[in-house]
């Protein structure tokens, strides 16, 4: 211990933010110091930040769950089950990728029934949310930390949610939009109401009802399908404007159809605004379901099929430049040609490489500029069944007080290089 007090604390300082956070876990054992430091809130946003920036990837991780068959003869009824993988991926420059699979088991941490049931929502910061069927669940794999959320049913069942942080009051919130109810008429009129938002608050462990007035227009609704992502203080879905009023769908006309945009939500001001595709899109409606939004290069960027190229699979990236609330323009950066298929887009985790899940039901790393893939596992999955998302190892806790979660990003980005 005499020589461990030798130690520069600075040096000390620099050598434990460059640490993984499953070594630092380990780690707190060493010395009370340390025990105390890596629940300071200041080293828990300085080893984010320094995580973020560093090209050493080792923090980069992937979430993967599926469903397979116990038996080559199991039916979901009675011989299904859910398998949860954490997977570490590094490439040191100039290196080959390396990855690292870890099957989380029942019994490797508390809360384990409550993951093993939920779908995968988003992640903010290396902490994922997911739901049931009334519940959100807070995960931060890194440090085996899972919360269930304070009981708060807004709806029966839950609808769509998203997960962002907050750098106005430096907390983590969740963002539950409830479907607008619907009323029916004799001949056949139908009426939306604007759907409903309710914020839960990380640090205070609770939940409240915010105005979305700005959900609707004079004659429309906006409405959600899927969470996409957080990115520099907010949080984006796809999703859809739609009359307020009309006559069954069979009467609707082209002008009445429902119009694909992107809604994106304030996480300091609470406050929604939207935002069009690009033109071809509504050229081709259907365009806009095989679309992802992802962070590229410090911007929104949107990765999709990119039809009438070629007579082979094409993909396109097209980026949001001057990208004010409401605002902006998109611009093509590059298309893709593959011979293999895809089943589902991922995310960049790094500039020039996408994860991607391919239709061999595979997790796959392909590199933009040497058209390279490799398969990341090398287990394929039973059944079509599956959820990944890709995030950032980080030691922010999902169970301290208030006080201690308030933390401070010193530079807003993308987690994902």
């Amino acid at each position: 211990m005499t020589e461990f007090s030798k130690i520069p604390e600075a040096l000390t300082l620099q050598i434990l933010l460059r640490l993984p956070p499953k070594s630092l876990m380990r780690f707190k054992c060493v010395h009370k110091s340390w025990q105390t430091l890596m629940k300071d809130s200041n080293f828990m946003a300085n080893h984010f930040s320094t995580s973020m920036h560093n090209n050493v990837c080792s923090t980069i991780g992937v979430l993967f769950k599926r469903e397979n068959f116990k038996r080559p003869d199991s039916t979901w009824e009675n011989e299904s089950e859910s398998i949860i993988s954490l997977i570490n991926i590094s490439k040191p420059d100039g290196g080959d990728i390396h990855c690292l699979v870890e099957d989380v088991t029942e019994g490797q941490l508390i809360g384990f029934e409550a993951l093993e049931s939920a779908w995968i929502i988003g992640h903010c910061h290396g902490i994922i949310c997911l739901r049931n069927d009334n519940k959100v669940i807070l995960w931060n794999p890194a440090i085996r930390e899972v919360k269930v959320t304070s009981p708060y049913v807004p709806d029966v069942f839950l609808s769509n949610l998203g997960i962002g942080y907050d750098p106005k009051s430096n907390n983590y919130k969740v963002v539950h939009i409830s479907n607008g109810t619907r009323e029916h008429y004799g001949d056949g009129h139908i009426l939306f109401n604007r759907p409903k938002v309710e914020v839960y608050n990380l640090g205070t462990d609770s939940w409240r009802q915010i105005m979305t007035g700005c959900l609707e227009t004079e004659t429309t609704n906006f409405w959600f399908k899927d969470f996409h992502m957080y990115f520099n203080g907010f949080c984006y879905w796809n999703g859809i404007e739609q009359l307020k009023e009309y006559q069954e769908y069979y009467d609707h006309g082209e002008n009445q159809l429902p119009k694909p945009v992107i809604i994106s939500f304030d996480m300091g001001d609470e406050v929604f605004h939207t935002m069009l595709l690009p033109d071809f899109v509504y050229e081709g409606y259907m365009w806009c379901y095989i679309l992802r939004l992802m962070a590229w290069n410090e911007s929104v960027a949107i990765f999709g099929r990119d039809f009438g190229i070629t007579s082979h699979e094409s993909w396109g990236l097209w980026v949001m430049h001057d990208s004010g609330v409401g605002a902006g323009c998109w611009i093509k950066q590059f298309s893709l040609v593959t011979a293999m298929g895809i089943e589902k887009l991922l995310q960049f985790w790094k500039s020039d490489e996408i994860l991607i899940v391919s239709t061999e039901r595979r997790l796959v790393s392909y590199n933009l500029d040497t058209e390279e893939f490799k398969y990341l596992t090398a287990n394929s999955m039973d059944s079509d069944s599956f959820e990944a998302i890709v995030y950032l190892n980080s030691i922010v806790s999902i169970n301290l007080t208030r006080e201690a979660t308030e933390i401070n990003i010193s530079r807003e980005a993308t987690e994902l290089p």
